[in-house]
């Protein structure tokens, strides 16, 4: 060995440290490439994993709190550093909740006599921290507590309608129900059940006279709530809920329903007004909103708690999303999302809690006990997004039934978000398969064509510019698909859907009548000089005759006799689209995989009496069926993972609808749209991450599908040579 490598030629020994370092260079960029997919991968997943971290909640922080009078109501601001309690004294009193170990901790800040002699209490559902208490005598007086307020000091009491309170009850009378609301131009809604059954609504603003109503009621009523909005009011008497729709200072009746068998019931309101939690006295608890059924908005149970009930539970909600959580008298404590029956987190907390609050963005709770106040921070980031939310139906509010929904962001604030992966992942596979079905029918009969029969002159001419269509960027494409191609293909929309069997037709019809008739046999290629005008001219027909048979049909523009059922930017235009971007890719790879076929297979076919149609059938295509199917393969991932043609020629729309006229929102053009308007480290940040990794995760596994069964063809149709 030695002296072989020493009798080596300079040249040889040069060839062979460059093949080593070439294979070397090879091997590490590979390892690199695999190194940069599974850093991606984890970088996805590490992105994606809290939103399944389970909800926690942390040790408490005592807080002594000096009190003489039981709470009305406690509460804290955004950054809980100061909490507030309303005792039934009508004394509002501010307290420092400072971190744990500084003296300051519960000390108080500032106290403010706010009614004298209060005997009732409501707090807004939907506006943080705003209260209304009454006197015996029917006065009223809102509140709101201020933790900013102008001037510098800590914090205080404002009263939106003035510090004297205002009258309610003309006739004086004492009240036993109140209820309180805030509506967005600033108006103050009040409403009221007197002693002696009456129901009393009034309109409060600071710029403008009252205006009050009131409707005699026929028994007496044990809860009343009126929503965030201002728009309505629920009424409880016995297992009857009544719901008044409220326009101006009308009051009007709209339902009544019987909420079962089992009283007494007790409401408490979701965030957002739109659903209530509704206990019965068998300890079960609903959740109920309205849902229209047969053109009109119905009250009704949508799920049911996974959570038994006791009579002295104390139920609380978080201000701004449709999180809640109930306290046992034993201590045990649950906590909710409204989307899942099933609770976020159980664990035990004193047995003696007099009041709870939840800070307002849902990352603290705040109790009080007749030791003082204990302060617990709650980590609950993504209460809304589980893999019930993610993957299976959800009932949401005003929704006639449960559905797969993707509807990340609205223009209100109580807008509880909805982020089911299913309608994207329907709307990538809905545009990759008919852009496929577009598009391989052209690629592999354009690649049998040119590789088979085509005369190599006219094949070096087309394949070089087929393969150039495939270098034109996809953005361009979709720009021409959304502004021009959409609204043709709506003025032509029969002449479009005729097309591919009129072609068909006219192709079969061209080559029988070449071969039946033609005086000589044609030069290979030639036929196309007989083919082209054909279709040319069968197209121009076709779009010439489409309008006028559209009125004779129809008697109106197919599109709009399809109506509500046509979408412009359809599913249609961005097939054709995106098709046309994947047949250089698809007939460039399936092109030369059938061309790299060996001679020897098809002339022995030939030479054997088969036909030069029968051959590549037999013997050409399963000996290229391998290459074929990494075109096929190749092209459809390009299809499941294309941004741009998809986010212009549809209408982004995420739903599922198989029909061909309707628009859809595919994965990658989700990401492209959302991302930048996205919250880094909210819900909809993590989700829009989460569906980057299931886009991964199916392009690995289809790719790596396509690669077996690749393997598996090309070692059952590989020529076996015997060596000698």
């Amino acid at each position: 060995m030695g002296q072989t490598r020493v009798n080596q030629h300079p040249r040889d020994r040069w060839r062979a440290v460059v093949d080593r370092g070439v294979q070397g260079a090879v091997t590490a960029t590979g390892l690199l490439v695999l190194m940069t997919l599974m850093l991606i991968f984890v970088y996805l997943l590490l992105s994606v994993l809290p939103l399944f971290k389970p909800a926690s909640i942390g040790s408490a922080r005592p807080l002594p709190i000096v009190s003489t009078s039981p709470a009305w109501a406690i509460g804290m601001d955004v950054q809980q550093r100061i909490g507030y309690r309303i005792d039934q004294q009508g004394e509002g009193r501010f307290y420092r909740l400072a971190a744990q170990g500084e003296a300051s901790a519960g000390q108080p800040l500032a106290q403010q006599s706010l009614l004298d002699k209060p005997v009732l209490m409501a707090q807004a559902a939907g506006t943080r921290d705003l209260f209304a208490l009454a006197q015996a005598d029917g006065r009223v007086i809102v509140t709101q507590a201020d933790f900013a307020p102008v001037g510098g000091s800590l914090a205080q009491w404002r009263f939106p309608l003035g510090q004297e309170p205002v009258e309610f009850d003309p006739q004086g009378r004492p009240l036993a129900l109140l209820a309180l609301a805030e509506t967005r131009a600033g108006v103050t809604l009040l409403a009221a059940v007197t002693e002696d059954h009456r129901l009393l609504f009034g309109r409060f603003s600071s710029a403008a006279p009252a205006q009050l109503m009131q409707v005699q009621l026929s028994a007496a009523a044990q809860q009343l709530f009126l929503t965030p909005d201002g728009r309505q009011l629920y009424l409880l008497t016995g297992n009857q809920l009544a719901r008044y729709q409220i326009e101006a200072t009308q009051l009007s009746l709209r339902e009544t329903r019987t909420l079962g068998e089992h009283p007494p019931y007790h409401l408490t309101a979701l965030s957002g007004g739109s659903a209530l939690l509704i206990r019965a006295g068998d300890g079960s608890l609903r959740e109920w909103f309205e849902v229209e059924k047969n053109q009109q908005r119905q009250l009704t149970p949508i799920r049911q708690f996974a959570h038994q009930t006791l009579p002295q539970e104390q139920l609380v909600t978080e201000p701004y999303r449709r999180v809640f959580a109930s306290w046992q008298p034993e201590g045990a404590f649950s906590l909710f999302s409204s989307i899942q029956p099933q609770p976020l987190l159980q664990t035990t907390l004193p047995d003696e809690v007099r009041q709870m609050a939840f800070a307002p963005r849902g990352d603290g709770l705040l109790l009080e006990t007749p030791q003082g106040w204990q302060h617990y921070s709650v980590d609950n980031l993504y209460p809304d997004v589980t893999w019930r939310s993610l993957w299976q139906k959800v009932w949401y509010e005003n929704y006639p039934e449960p559905a797969y929904v993707w509807q990340s962001t609205s223009g209100e604030d109580s807008y509880q978000a909805k982020f089911s992966l299913i309608p994207v992942i329907f709307g990538t596979f809905k545009a990759a398969g008919y852009s496929m079905l577009f598009a391989v029918p052209l690629a592999l009969a354009g690649a049998i064509y040119t590789a088979c029969f085509m005369s190599a002159g006219l094949r070096r001419v087309v394949k070089p510019a087929v393969e150039v269509m495939g270098a034109l960027p996809t953005v361009v494409i979709g720009l021409v698909a959304g502004l021009w191609l959409a609204p043709l293909m709506g003025d032509y929309l029969l002449a479009v859907l005729s097309l591919p069997l009129l072609l068909a037709l006219v192709v079969l019809l061209c080559g029988w009548l070449v071969n039946r008739f033609a005086p000589c046999r044609l030069a290979p290629g030639m036929d196309l000089l007989v083919l082209l005008p054909l279709v040319v001219l069968t197209v121009w027909l076709a779009f010439a005759v489409g309008p006028w048979l559209e009125l004779q049909l129809f008697g109106e523009p197919l599109h709009y006799w399809l109506g509500a059922g046509y979408d412009q930017r359809n599913t249609l235009v961005v097939g054709v689209a995106m098709g046309f971007a994947l047949v250089p890719i698809i007939f460039s790879l399936a092109e030369d995989a059938l061309f790299s076929v060996p001679t020897a297979l098809s002339r022995g076919s030939l030479a054997l009496g088969a036909t030069q149609w029968q051959t590549v059938v037999r013997v050409v295509l399963p000996s290229a069926s391998a290459g074929i199917f990494s075109a096929l393969m190749i092209g459809f991932g390009r299809a499941v993972g294309e941004t741009m043609i998809v986010l212009m020629a549809t209408g982004n729309t995420p739903i599922i609808d198989g029909s061909l006229f309707q628009g859809l929102r595919a994965l990658a053009a989700n990401i492209a749209i959302e991302m930048p308007e996205a919250v880094v480290g909210s819900s909809h940040y993590r989700v829009l991450f989460l569906t980057a990794l299931v886009l991964f995760i199916f392009t690995f596994m289809f790719n790596t599908l396509a690669e077996a069964v690749r393997l598996r063809l090309r070692e059952r149709y590989t020529l076996n040579q015997e060596t000698p």
